[in-house]
């Protein structure tokens, strides 16, 4: 956290190099997190490139007691919930597509076709609920952010972001549990 006080503060002294070295570090970690909301690779890199550049911008804002990565994620997280509002005005319907790569080992090719499975199953799912339940779900579990980070990065209360997620977890269950029947009947 220091490190990244330290490269701001060259940034702000006149140093427009110094912001590069934010952005190597951040770039994959911001991507990861804007595909992990729902977003195709490439809209993860124009919205992680559109944030950094409103990052930069807004840099004299940015609070030095907070960390810079919940700062820039909020930055993220806004500019992809910009780029969602303006798709729906166009279309209502906005596509959650599939955006994770597996990362686990797994005994059998059969396995990972399952978990693979399950995996876009719970993604579709997901794309059905209120963005801030995605955001919140997406913090927590895949880039596995405590609560109290999760609050930094959406400047909310720690209470707010426990009943997102208490709230957004039912909702997913619920969903789940509907799409199962579903499937049943098929």
């Amino acid at each position: 956290m220091e490190e990244d006080q330290e490269w701001v503060k060259q940034v702000l002294g006149g140093d427009p190099h110094a912001f590069a070295h934010l952005v190597n570090k951040y770039k994959y970690r911001v991507c990861s997190l804007l595909v992990r909301m729902g977003n195709s690779p490439e809209d993860a890199e124009d919205f992680a490139q559109t944030a950094f550049v409103n990052a930069y911008k807004s840099l004299q804002q940015y609070d030095a007691s907070r960390p810079f990565s919940a700062w820039l994620n909020k930055i993220a997280i806004n500019c992809c919930l910009q780029a969602w509002r303006t798709a729906q005005k166009k279309n209502p319907i906005v596509p959650f597509q599939e955006s994770m790569k597996a990362h686990t080992n797994y005994e059998n090719p059969e396995s990972f076709y399952l978990a693979r499975e399950k995996q876009n199953e719970i993604f579709a799912v997901m794309g059905e609920l209120a963005s801030h339940y995605r955001i919140v779900l997406t913090l927590r579990y895949f880039e596995e952010l405590s609560y109290q980070e999760i609050a930094e990065t959406m400047q909310v209360p720690v209470t707010t972001v426990q009943v997102h997620l208490y709230r957004a977890k039912k909702k997913l269950r619920e969903l789940m549990g509907k799409r199962g029947e579903l499937h049943e009947m098929c």
